[in-house]
């Protein structure tokens, strides 16, 4: 998504949107400050289940101002979204570090980060895309859940990271 393009459309202005777009982005660094405490307070699979639920309720949350552009809704936006951003990462390199341990871990942890670079890359142009060909933003939304279900589903599918202490 598009996301400060979108919060002007939805009649933030520019200042506004950049602004909540840096603060997810400070956020983020807060989120992946805590993910260790509260993966091992809670574990793997049900911290980064949660990360992914908060990123959810973030995307409806900016769908909500499509119809309801309140600064408070956005602020509540940033503060979730944010929050859940980069919880994943450090769970996500600790669980490969562990299950393939060895001189070719950093092969595999850099392919897991540059498929998660990727997919970063195609979201924001099939958001782009999908914005362009249906004149708004509902099927961006709709793919970005369904991108979010896609990748939270190895954790709850995948019997090796079911178990993932």
């Amino acid at each position: 998504m598009q996301t400060v393009v979108y919060l002007v459309d939805v009649g933030f202005s520019p200042l506004t949107a950049a602004t909540a777009f840096g603060l997810i982005g400070m956020l983020s660094v807060c989120s992946v400050a805590m993910s260790g405490f509260l993966s091992d307070r809670y574990g793997s699979r049900e911290t980064v289940s949660a990360s992914f639920i908060g990123t959810g309720v973030g995307i409806v949350l900016l769908f909500a101002m499509t119809f309801l552009p309140y600064g408070w809704l956005l602020g509540v936006y940033v503060l979730v979204f944010g929050l859940c951003q980069g919880m994943r990462g450090p769970i996500i390199s600790s669980i490969s570090t562990k299950y393939f341990a060895g001189p070719r871990v950093s092969t595999i942890y850099g392919t897991i980060y540059a498929t998660n670079a990727i997919g970063a890359a195609i979201g924001a142009l099939a958001g782009g895309v999908l914005h362009d060909l249906t004149g708004g933003y509902r099927a961006g939304f709709l793919f970005s859940m369904a991108a979010m279900a896609f990748a939270v589903a190895p954790f709850w599918m995948v019997p090796v990271l079911r178990n993932y202490k």
